[in-house]
Order: structure tokens, then sequence, then C-alpha cells
């Protein structure tokens, strides 16, 4: 049975719009859109960083949270961000604001165009081969077609992702990222929380 959740803004993304604020309230401008990640779950990338301080940030799928979480890091002098983009447009802007905001040192995006519905070999492989936190937010899978497209990224990542690492599904108010996770948790050792109110399931490990 498909569990039910929260997709519209709701309470938690005004306040987290406030908190925010010092990392939203730059410029050039950010380019948000209907993909990009739900403002409280980007808190809770926030937090995760402050509080855990990973070295290598992988990210499947480019955009805003990109820029705020490199903003993050730079501003704490402290890991990197790695995204793999499949739409090589869209990769030359976040590009773009990445070398207009001088965050080349804490960020990169990798142009990986889909094969066979995944990233690339050659764009995955330019990955850092220690993951500490990994945020699934791509491919595209916001049709009945593509439904599954995240499936591989556990699988794919997996030599990448130590025994602290962090995983993060976006858009989990979706059925087809609803059994994404079910089919993690049916076939690997990862478990995950869901966290309806962001849109974010958080996993971790069993050590």
């Amino acid at each position: 049975m498909t569990e039910s959740f929260v997709t519209e803004p709701g309470p938690a993304d005004l306040h987290a719009w406030h908190v925010l604020r010092p990392l939203l309230d730059w410029r050039p401008y950010l380019p948000f859109s209907s993909g990009s990640m739900r403002v409280s779950g980007l808190v809770h990338l926030c937090n995760t960083i402050v509080h855990s301080e990973p070295a290598e940030v992988v990210e499947c799928g480019a955009g805003v949270s990109t820029i705020v979480l490199a903003r993050l890091l730079a501003e704490r002098g402290t890991g990197r961000i790695t995204a793999l983009e499949h739409d090589a447009r869209w990769a030359e802007v976040v590009g773009r604001q990445i070398a207009a905001e001088s965050l080349a040192r804490v960020s990169r995006v990798i142009h990986a165009p889909l094969d066979d519905g995944w990233y690339d070999d050659d764009g995955v492989a330019g990955l850092p081969d220690a993951i500490d936190l990994l945020i699934v937010d791509g491919p595209p899978a916001d049709s009945a077609e593509l439904a599954l497209a995240r499936r591989p990224a556990l699988d794919r990542l997996a030599s990448r992702l130590g025994p602290g690492a962090v995983v993060v599904l976006d858009d989990i108010g979706r059925a087809g990222e609803q059994a994404v996770l079910a089919q993690w948790e049916e076939t690997t050792d990862w478990s995950f929380e869901r966290m309806p109110e962001e849109a974010i399931a958080v996993g971790r490990r069993p050590r």
C-alpha cells in the first residue's frame, strides 16, 4: 500500500525560508525550478553538513541545492560538493553560477549524459572515491515511465559509500520514490527514516 505524504509546501517550508536566508540572500539570482528540493529538506541537508562535517558530498542532479550547499561549505572552510547533471545546458547554467560566486574550490558539476536511464560511466568515474553524503535528486523521475529512475543510485555508488555515509532521497511524496525506498530496504542493509514534511528520506547503513 502506498503511503500518503505531504506534497505541497507547509509550515516547515515557511520556517525554512527564514533559516536559509543567510545562504539565499546572495547574488546572482538562484535558478529555482519545479524540480528544486523543498526548502525544508535543504535545511535538513545544511544541518547534516554542520553536524557531520562530510568531506565529500555528491549530488545526483545539479541545481539550487548545489549552490546553497556550496555556499555553506565555503563559509565553513571544509568539504566539497560534486554534482552529476545529465542536461548539458543546465550543467552549464549551474557551472556559471559556481564560477560567478567563486565557489569552484568547493564545488563542481560533472555533465554525465544518461545511458540506459542512469548517468554514464565517464561521469560517474569523475566522482570522489569516498562519499560521505549522497543526495539523490536525479535523474528526473517525474513521470510514470521514469518513476524508478533513481533506483540504481545505491547499487552503482555502493562501493564509494563508507560505513558512516548518509544517503538522502528527495521527492518521497511520489509513488516512484516510495517504491525505490522499499526496494533499497529489501535488497540492501540500509534503513531509511521517512521525513514527509521535508519530502526526503535519510538512510544510514548499520555500522
